[in-house]
């Protein structure tokens, strides 16, 4: 077979006459070129080494434009290290004991007896700084909006920083300390403040309503719940008494009554009811109790939980094991 009837893009071995062709030449089709080099001449006619070559200058520009593409749209990604943050010199090892506790409130024929706060309490005693010794710690208890109670002290002086509440809610405390060096760290603590009251009123036959309070001091959820817990008694008298009929009422800040429970009570007995309220909207909360039948007068008892979603952060307390086998290990 005669090579020159063949047609140009033949090649059978890589090898191609390609006699239209007196120097060597490139075609170049997408992403592949085709190269002929002369190999040798016989009989006036050239035989061609033709070569295809990818691209791959080409191949890689297109690449890397897209890896720019892609890279630019993510923060960050082309940022160098003069734009990432300096870590903080200080160790904020802080240690506390609870992140949790419920006040009492107790109110006896509408007069409040008493009421107890939660105290937290915050260990700076292990935050130190590689750059300097530490100058202050700082409690912000975030149960106002001016940071008004924030507490300061001077580390020298002082390492743990202990806070009352006095009102419900999920607060957010923000522990901070500095060094010498003008260098400042702090970190975020989630503490749950629930509230109980004990509410009594005794010998009535015209039952007071109990105002359950269920705002948060605090911009965070609702209460999860309300828990009643509540005991009515009949108290006997001298003469025989006849049996009451009483209800419960549980109602919400408008008024509307989300649970009731009626009993009998006879004379010289008592009753109960237990209740979970779930779905809080915020507000003041009413525990009412009607007599539906009978005259007898009536001891109240009303102990009610305003809870939290448990959503505090764990405690994180010291521990002393763990310290007790680093001294003696320092130990001679």
């Amino acid at each position: 077979m005669d090579l020159n009837h063949r047609s140009p893009g033949y090649e059978p071995d890589g090898i191609s006459r390609l006699p239209h062709l007196a120097t060597p030449s490139a075609t170049v089709h997408r992403f592949q070129t085709t190269v002929a080099h002369p190999i040798m001449k016989t009989g006036g006619l050239m035989r061609w080494k033709v070569l295809h070559l990818l691209m791959r200058g080409t191949r890689t520009k297109v690449v890397a434009a897209l890896a720019v593409l892609v890279c630019a749209s993510l923060a960050g990604c082309l940022s160098g290290p003069e734009d990432d943050d300096v870590a903080s010199p200080i160790s904020m090892n802080i240690h506390y004991e609870a992140t949790s506790g419920t006040i009492t409130e107790r109110i006896q024929n509408g007069a409040t007896l008493s009421q107890s706060g939660v105290e937290l309490a915050f260990d700076f005693a292990r935050v130190t700084s590689k750059a300097g010794a530490m100058k202050t710690f700082t409690l912000d208890p975030g149960d106002d909006e001016d940071g008004s109670n924030t507490v300061t002290v001077n580390a020298n002086e002082q390492a743990e920083l202990s806070y009352t509440y006095q009102t419900h809610g999920l607060f957010t405390v923000m522990l901070s300390a500095t060094d010498e060096s003008g260098n400042e760290a702090s970190t975020s603590v989630v503490v749950r403040i629930d509230k109980e009251v004990d509410w009594t009123q005794s010998n009535t036959d015209d039952p007071d309503s109990m105002v359950v309070p269920a705002t948060p001091d605090c911009q965070c959820p609702a209460p999860e719940r309300i828990v009643v817990d509540s005991t009515i008694s009949n108290p006997a008298g001298i003469l025989a008494g006849t049996p009451v009929t009483v209800t419960w009422h549980l109602d919400n800040p408008d008024g509307e009554e989300q649970a009731f429970h009626t009993e009998q009570i006879g004379d010289g007995q008592e009753a109960s009811w237990t209740h979970d309220q779930y779905n809080i909207d915020e507000g003041d909360w009413a525990l009412n109790v009607s007599i539906d039948a009978g005259n007898d007068s009536l001891n109240l008892h009303h102990i009610v939980l305003i809870s939290y979603e448990a959503v505090e952060t764990p405690p994180n307390p010291i521990d002393v094991a763990t310290e007790e086998r680093e001294e003696d290990s320092l130990s001679p």
